[in-house]
């Protein structure tokens, strides 16, 4: 009987990726005290409105769109309205 040597490639994946040493787990120790301290001093206002919004991406390359669709979400900005974005960075409805 002949073996086959044929190894099938491992396709990349997001999937549990060990986040750096530079970085803190949310869910671990040292970020659960992080969190608490913010909640504690009032410092989390952006983070329920965001975290309300938040699903988890079916394609790593949207990502940027996924983001901004999680923003817009997060500010109550209607997307049925036309919005016009003006040089001093204020907005009003067309």
């Amino acid at each position: 009987m002949k073996e086959n040597n044929n190894k099938v490639k491992a396709m990349p994946s997001f999937y549990q990726r060990t986040l750096p040493e530079s970085c803190i787990a949310f869910s671990s120790v040292a970020g659960k005290k992080i969190f608490a301290s913010s909640l504690a001093k009032n410092g989390l206002k952006s983070f329920f409105p965001l975290i309300e919004q938040f699903t988890t991406q079916s394609e790593p390359a949207y990502c940027g769109l996924s983001t901004l669709v999680l923003v817009l979400n997060a500010l109550s900005v209607d997307p049925g309205q036309n919005w016009k974005v003006r040089g001093d960075g204020t907005k009003k409805v067309c």
